[in-house]
């Protein structure tokens, strides 16, 4: 039996994480398959985001040898955090160095909230204050106003995949009874996030639309890819 008769995905993941991989596997449509590879992760600050980068053609090279038919780079930060047109240089990059199409999860983020036309939007993130100012000023570059930004302030990648959804959770409830109040959508940032089960949830107690990292990553591939499916992972996927 040959899994990817429909599509097959390559995943380019940063080292310390495996929610794209878990998350990308369990919800994948019939005939879609997902391979992948992981990407060395140090630190969550922009040296250590821009070093990931640096080191996304090599482990391409090594995924391309099983000739997926598109890339995506699974990582919020580490694709936006050169501004305006560092996700698009990223797919350039990869698409010259292996000829095959690329997409970055924060080109994914922004087709996803483009859909949404959210007009006032809150996020929250484990991200530091200056990570977070770093997202903020490339979702508002890209149309979308940022209410409040909000995160747990971590900097060390392996606590991430430990960041619960309970965390989140509060976190949102939180920042939508703060300085959130009037957002009319919820971003969920990080692709380290293991809660792409719980976004319908959120979705559900907050009253708003819920954008998560791998939520949107997965959704716009497979749209790329011209497979339609519907998932229960919230109401991107119903927006059609």
């Amino acid at each position: 039996m040959y899994y990817g008769w429909r599509k097959t995905i390559g995943l380019l993941i940063p080292s310390t994480g495996n929610a794209p991989e878990v998350e990308f596997h369990r919800y994948a449509p019939e005939g879609v398959a997902v391979t992948s590879q992981h990407v060395l992760f140090e630190c969550v600050d922009e040296k250590g985001l821009r070093e990931m980068g640096a080191r996304l053609e090599d482990a391409a090279r090594i995924l391309a040898t099983g000739e997926p038919d598109i890339f995506l780079f699974a990582c919020t930060m580490g694709s936006l955090v050169g501004g305006v047109g560092y996700d698009e240089g990223i797919c350039g990059r990869l698409e010259k160095a292996t000829g095959i199409p690329t997409i970055t999860t924060s080109t994914a983020v922004r087709a996803a909230l483009a859909r949404l036309k959210p007009k006032q939007l809150a996020v929250v993130t484990p991200y530091s204050a200056e990570m977070n100012a770093i997202e903020k000023r490339f979702l508002e570059a890209h149309g979308f106003p940022v209410l409040s930004i909000e995160g747990l302030g971590a900097v060390d990648p392996r606590v991430m995949p430990k960041t619960t959804a309970n965390a989140m959770y509060r976190l949102a409830g939180e920042t939508l009874r703060g300085q959130g109040a009037g957002a009319d959508a919820l971003f969920v940032s990080c692709t380290g996030l293991g809660i792409i089960d719980y976004l319908p949830l959120f979705e559900r107690d907050f009253g708003l639309p819920v954008i998560g990292s791998v939520q949107a990553s997965l959704w716009h591939t497979l749209r790329v890819l011209g497979i339609k499916d519907r998932l229960p992972l919230g109401s991107i996927f119903e927006e059609e």
